[in-house]
């Protein structure tokens, strides 16, 4: 594949690095504050992508719906790994439809946070049998992350929320009053140098049931997205999450599970 990659920070340096490694092309890379050397332009210019098959943006939330506006207009399939734009999400959509072109987001591309995933939804399918368990969700991420939630402790309360019958609502805000009983509270906490560490806690009177996913490093991330454009290069059309890519490379999948 001829890669652009957009936002070269931790993420965009290991992309380039593992990309370069499985003997794809870095034909171009954009970041509006980088100075490195590998940096070939500062903003998103229709000249510079006549060679690039696919775009991989782990940038900024402030540009990341322009830049998303702009792999529509060129007809660029891409992988969206930035998070803290899901409020837009149906306006991204509708954008998408309209260009008739191909991205694919997450707010996580760690295979194995997927599999976590499907324990938690699993998990939760059952609690609806045993009300007594209440849940909450909190996530631990270095010091220089710049958006909270993670939008994998946004995706967990989502799944939470489609499967507990008794909850209606996520909240991610600090909670300054008691919390409503229907709602989901994921909290976040910010430092040191951890890549990232989600805990689901079912607690009831009598015990605790806590699931907890830790990642190593960032390279399970920077694959699963190399992965992803791999996938979504390949012909297809439309707004995608990485689910659909599972679904479709697995004949039974662990998003299926519960």
């Amino acid at each position: 594949m001829r890669v652009a990659i957009i936002g070269y920070g931790k993420m965009g340096k290991l992309i380039r690095s593992l990309a370069l490694s499985e003997g794809h092309d870095i034909v171009l890379v954009v970041d509006p504050m980088a100075t490195e050397n590998e940096v070939t332009s500062k903003h998103l210019e229709a000249q510079s992508f006549g060679d690039v098959d696919v775009a991989i943006d782990f940038s900024v939330p402030s540009s990341i719906i322009d830049n998303m506006r702009f792999y529509s207009e060129m007809k660029i399939p891409a992988v969206i790994g930035t998070t803290g734009w899901y409020d837009r999400m149906d306006y991204v959509k509708t954008e998408v439809a309209s260009e008739g072109c191909a991205l694919l987001w997450s707010g996580n591309f760690s295979l194995g946070v997927h599999l976590f995933f499907a324990i938690v939804r699993h998990a939760a399918s059952l609690c609806n049998l045993f009300p007594a368990y209440d849940v909450m969700v909190h996530e631990w991420h270095h010091n220089a992350k710049a958006d909270s939630p993670s939008g994998t402790a946004s995706m967990l309360g989502e799944i939470l929320l489609s499967q507990l019958r008794q909850k209606q609502s996520v909240e991610t805000s600090r909670l300054d009053r008691t919390r409503r009983s229907t709602e989901i509270h994921v909290s976040s906490s910010r430092g040191g140098y951890m890549p990232g560490m989600h805990e689901v806690v079912f607690d009831s009177p009598v015990d605790t049931i806590e699931l907890i996913h830790r990642a190593r490093n960032r390279e399970g991330f920077a694959y699963g997205a190399l992965r992803a454009a791999e996938w979504i290069s390949d012909g297809r059309k439309g707004f995608f999450s990485i689910d659909d890519m599972l679904s479709d490379m697995f004949p039974v999948n662990a998003n299926s599970a519960g």
